[in-house]
């Protein structure tokens, strides 16, 4: 049975266009998805790995710090083994599939998912997919903390328009209204990922920026369909639009006020743009 394609990448990083990618590519991405292409049905684990940790997506530290600890991580292994199996998995791969392979590792045909959570918690899905192929997307910084902003901005508007009604509450991290604090969260994201990546052999692993996603396709896709012995789409297919390339310009003047390692980042991933 093919082992899965697991997609991960800091928030606002373009995971959600690179499941369209992989969906053209013919791969299986989940029947039941969130509005940004994640399969709930690994976003509930991944969120509920965070919660074991005491965190959340924003604030990944005590997820990095859990993952130090062999017996805690052993026994999240097995826990995740378990969670393969069972009705649950009908989020996953339909009901019909859930009857006839009882198993998400049974599903014959290529699949994954996309959770930018995936990059705390790669090593432990590691344990259990071993011959994972991974794929990292990178967004330039600047243009990460002015997305996550402007939604928190939208979020908090809403907020403010109907709360305390129920379910009225939207935003979901104060940190990202600061645009530092996001570009930082970012740098951390980048660090996990480098550390997550490091068990993993190069044949299993390819890092993609968005922008050049964005402004050189052909190229992109066709590394893509290698790296996944899939066939090669045509870039007409996604309608991509290309200006959102430069978005990262609009969040420039935030950058030296990021800590030094978030600078370190942008110099590393993004030597033209220093």
């Amino acid at each position: 049975m093919p082992e899965p394609v697991i997609v991960m990448g800091m928030h606002r990083s373009g995971t959600t266009l690179m499941v369209r990618v992989l969906e053209k590519m013919g791969l299986f991405m989940g029947h039941d998805q969130d509005p940004n292409a994640e399969a709930r049905f690994f976003l509930r684990i991944n969120e509920r790995l965070l919660g074991f940790a005491g965190g959340r997506w924003d604030q990944p530290e005590a997820m990095l710090r859990l993952l130090e600890d062999e017996a805690l991580c052993e026994r999240l292994g097995a826990w995740l083994e378990d969670r393969m199996t069972g009705p649950e998995t009908r989020l996953f791969m339909r009901k019909s599939g859930w009857l006839r392979y009882r198993d998400v590792r049974r599903y014959p045909k290529p699949w994954g998912w996309k959770d930018p959570r995936n990059t705390l918690t790669l090593p432990l899905w590691r344990r259990l997919f071993p011959g994972a192929r991974v794929i990292h997307v990178v967004r330039h910084g600047a243009a990460v903390a002015a997305s996550l902003r402007d939604r928190e901005e939208r979020l908090r508007r809403e907020t403010l328009e109907r709360f305390p009604e129920r379910g009225a509450w939207r935003l979901t991290s104060a940190l990202c209204l600061d645009p530092v604090c996001g570009l930082n969260l970012w740098g951390q994201y980048l660090d996990a990922a480098a550390a997550a990546l490091a068990g993993v052999p190069e044949s299993l692993r390819v890092v993609v920026r968005y922008e050049d996603l964005l402004t050189m396709p052909d190229a992109v896709l066709a590394r893509l369909a290698a790296f996944l012995g899939a066939h090669p789409i045509d870039d007409g297919a996604l309608n991509l639009n290309r200006e959102r390339a430069d978005a990262w310009r609009e969040g420039q003047p935030w950058v030296e006020q990021a800590n030094e390692r978030a600078r370190h980042w942008l110099a590393h991933w993004y030597p033209e743009q220093a």
